[in-house]
């Protein structure tokens, strides 16, 4: 009886030490990184490929000056415009060194920003922005979060110093990454390597600046796949570091592989992981996901036929083309679109939106791309787009014609009617 127990313990063990070496080598299959947050998102479709604890409050640091700069692109319109900097506060942390009664246009500010990880300069966009109320431009910040679906998210600032109510989660933050980078202009300031500012009268020293980001620059060395390799990496195109006490290491990532981008938000790494974490996840994602292009914008035409246009038809395509990333072996659904065109008003100029393409998986929708006016279109009889009234005018006198057909014909066939009424009835006599 002993000796049957004993084998039957000897046997549990064993099979509980394989299913135990199973599960290791099934996680071993995972991304395997330090940072206590991540998110791989796919930036297209916003899929998300990988999450760890992404949806766990953490404080974002300087990653913060991604939110502040897309706000700036959004609410000022000519980036030339010049900032004199007066009553400056003291500002921990990265700085440009501004001095009061120097003067920099909005986009040199928003390169010192991004680059340098400049808090003054934060500061400055953000009083300018909310018309010398920083306030109001951090409620901005707040309400435009939510919109984008950061809804776990609540910034105290623009420039992300401590505060425990100026929060985040690594999730929120790649969908404001995601965002940021649909703006030119940002994805060109992100991926700059350098800054150099003369000196002026208040500050007589040249400022020189190397972008914070040392996937763009860097030739430290960090092991990966049992080989040491330049942290920099080509594919990398931006966008933000960050680091506090409370945060720790911190960085966002966009890179682009065969026409394809990824997004990648890091939060509380170490400084020896950060970029390795960060290198693991971007190559993760394109070695085991594929992409499927489900609209492109370099194949889809269609046109639509116009009356009294002088080219006869409005020829229009999609802004740009939808692409998914699916796990190797996922299938890609069933996806169709659905075309909604607005209703034309004369003249449309090339490049206008004319319209919507919305585009369905398995009858959800799941994301809608403007429609573009690849042609102009011109009336062929411009008075009627000239003025509103006469074009209502024209309208009403049309309507009333129509009417008036339709009764001479009713009458006429009520005449008609009458006669051969009176005709049988004299035949009878």
């Amino acid at each position: 009886m002993k000796r049957n127990l004993s084998l039957l313990l000897i046997c549990l063990l064993i099979f509980t030490s394989f299913l135990g070496s199973s599960n290791i080598s099934f996680a071993d299959n995972e991304p395997a990184i330090v940072a206590k947050h991540a998110v791989l998102m796919d930036y297209e479709s916003g899929k998300i490929l990988y999450n760890k604890d992404g949806n766990s409050k953490l404080y974002p640091a300087s990653t913060t000056k991604v939110w502040t700069a897309c706000l700036v692109l959004k609410e000022v319109k000519d980036l030339n415009q010049v900032i004199e900097i007066k009553d400056l506060p003291q500002i921990d942390g990265s700085s440009m060194y501004l001095k009061n009664g120097e003067s920099f246009t909005v986009k040199q500010l928003l390169d010192a920003l991004l680059v340098h990880s400049a808090n003054d300069a934060a500061f400055v966009l953000a009083r300018y922005v909310g018309g010398g109320n920083v306030q109001k431009f951090i409620d901005l910040m707040n309400s435009e979060a939510k919109k984008i679906g950061a809804t776990n998210t609540h910034f105290n600032n623009p420039h992300g110093l401590p505060d425990p109510n100026h929060y985040t989660t690594a999730h929120d933050m790649a969908l404001i990454a995601r965002e940021a980078m649909n703006n030119d202009t940002f994805r060109q300031i992100v991926k700059t390597k350098s800054l150099k500012f003369e000196a002026t009268k208040a500050y007589p020293y040249e400022r020189y600046f190397v972008n914070t980001n040392k996937f763009l620059t860097s030739h430290d060395k960090i092991t990966y796949k049992g080989q040491p390799i330049n942290i920099k990496y080509d594919i990398v195109d931006g966008i933000k570091t960050g680091y506090t006490d409370a945060a720790g290491k911190c960085l966002l990532s966009s890179a682009v592989k065969d026409g394809r981008r990824v997004i990648v938000a890091v939060f509380n790494s170490t400084n020896a992981d950060l970029y390795l974490d960060s290198r693991i996840l971007i190559d993760y994602g394109f070695d085991n996901f594929k992409c499927a292009t489900i609209v492109d914008k370099e194949k889809y035409t269609d046109t639509k036929k116009v009356l009294f246009t002088k080219q006869h038809e409005l020829i229009y395509e999609p802004k740009n083309s939808y692409r998914i990333f699916l796990e190797k072996d996922e299938s890609q659904g069933n996806y169709d679109t659905k075309t909604e065109l607005n209703k034309i008003d004369l003249p449309i100029k090339k490049g206008a939106k004319v319209g919507t393409l919305n585009v369905y998986n398995n009858g959800k929708l799941e994301n809608s791309i403007d429609l573009i006016a690849k042609n102009n279109l011109d009336s062929s009889l411009p008075f009627l787009t000239e003025n509103n009234v006469l074009m209502t005018f024209v309208k009403i006198i049309a309507g009333i014609l129509v009417l008036l057909v339709l009764f001479i014909i009713a009458s006429n066939i009520k005449k008609k009617k009458r006669k051969k009424a009176r005709s049988k009835k004299n035949m009878k006599k």
